[in-house]
């Protein structure tokens, strides 16, 4: 799998935006063009007789067009119009291509109300879906058979592309069957890196998930960190949470226990915190490492009424989470760039269509590509960074949903 830096990433942003730029052609306009002259001349018998010429496409003219009422007399009166018949001239039409704005769909896997990292996925996938003038359509859901159902409600709108999330393939693999058949391009983002293939992504875009947990498994045994560390899970079906906690378990030099959580939103918070305290209770445990914002709260409220001793780190962000990276309650955060997600899955599918549109086969062009995102570590030093980030992407979403509230 190929990994970018941010450099890297930006200049593939830009390149994305260039080659969209067609995505904004869609007002029509029809015009008429002819160049033309009038002749004139004066006859023996005092008469004038006029006549029209045509530009030609070389640059010459063509033979003078003379209408049989095409002389003025001697005897004229001055200062009175008078008009020949009509002639017919040829006119060059020019005509811009009319297009409505594409429809473009991107499915998460979570209700962005119960999901913070969804609700910055997606608002800053519906930013990119202005700024490219596409009438985007997002979706969010909660089990596999409702994502599928999303998409089959997605490919009744008859989009031009699809950018979902693969964090279960195979119970994905028939709607999105169903999409390439009937010509709608599929991108893929953010779980299902190495299942990409399996539904014929052209492109899948991600975070290095793996990458991710090994990273904060070294982080830990920087910090002497010793014990069982849990690896808490909160949907069970997501390959990508999974692939962190093998790399968390190959990062950690002590021993990983995956835990599995039932959290369908801030519902559930005191049931997942019970849990976590009931396992803190048993013993044994040294660290907890979340795998998202909620499930960070709960596991900070079950370490505090425990009372006991635990490195808390997590996948995600929000300012309940930099704060308690700040005042050292928490280690550190993985941030999983839900911003950098959503805005290129939408220019994915702009690339695509792009491409399409000018006669270039994406699959060709795309062929499969995986880029994933290299995580990025914040402690305690990066608090003031943290909380910079966490104001601009409450901006965003808030931007989003007013920009939705109002329509295009």
């Amino acid at each position: 799998m190929r990994r970018l830096s941010k450099s890297h990433l930006l200049m593939l942003a830009i390149g994305m935006i260039l080659g969209a730029i067609a995505l904004g052609v869609v007002e029509a306009a029809t015009s008429a063009t002819s160049e033309v002259r009038v002749g004139a001349r004066l006859l023996d018998d005092g008469r004038v007789e006029v006549g029209l010429q045509q530009l030609q496409e070389d640059g010459s003219w063509a033979d003078l067009e003379a209408p049989s009422s095409r002389f003025l007399p001697p005897n004229a009166t001055v200062g009175e119009w008078r008009h020949s018949n009509q002639i017919s001239v040829t006119a060059v039409v020019e005509e811009e291509i009319v297009r409505d704005p594409p429809i473009m769909c991107v499915l998460g896997h979570a209700y962005p109300v119960d999901d913070r990292f969804w609700q910055w996925t997606l608002a800053s996938s519906r930013v990119a879906g202005i700024q490219y003038g596409i009438d985007m359509r997002l979706y969010g859901a909660r089990d596999s058979e409702e994502h599928a159902a999303d998409l089959r409600d997605c490919i009744a709108n008859e989009p031009v592309a699809i950018a979902t999330s693969l964090p279960y393939a195979e119970a994905l693999a028939e709607p999105l069957a169903e999409a390439r058949e009937a010509g709608i391009l599929v991108v893929t983002f953010n779980s299902g890196a190495d299942d990409a293939d399996s539904v014929n992504s052209l492109l899948h875009i991600g975070l290095d998930d793996y990458t991710g947990g090994v990273q904060a498994g070294a982080e830990l045994n920087e910090a002497g960190v010793t014990g069982t560390v849990l690896c808490v899970i909160h949907e069970t079906d997501n390959i990508g949470l999974r692939q962190r906690c093998e790399g968390l378990e190959d990062g950690y030099a002590g021993s990983v226990e995956e835990m599995f959580v039932d959290l369908l939103g801030p519902t559930e918070f005191a049931a997942v915190q019970g849990h976590l305290a009931e396992r803190i209770a048993a013993g044994g445990v040294g660290g907890i490492v979340t795998l998202n914002h909620d499930t960070g709260m709960a596991a900070l409220a079950a370490a505090e009424d425990s009372e006991a001793e635990i490195a808390l780190a997590s996948f995600g962000f929000s300012d309940g989470l930099a704060e308690a990276v700040r005042n050292g309650d928490m280690l550190f955060l993985v941030w999983d760039h839900p911003v950098i997600q959503g805005y290129l899955a939408v220019s994915a599918m702009a690339m695509a269509f792009t491409l399409e549109i000018s006669q270039l086969n994406s699959e060709v062009f795309l062929n499969g590509a995986k880029i994933l995102i290299e995580p990025t570590l914040a402690d305690q030093e990066r608090a003031a960074e943290l909380q910079s980030m966490f104001r601009f992407a409450e901006r965003l979403r808030g931007e989003a949903e007013d920009s939705e509230d109002t329509g295009p």
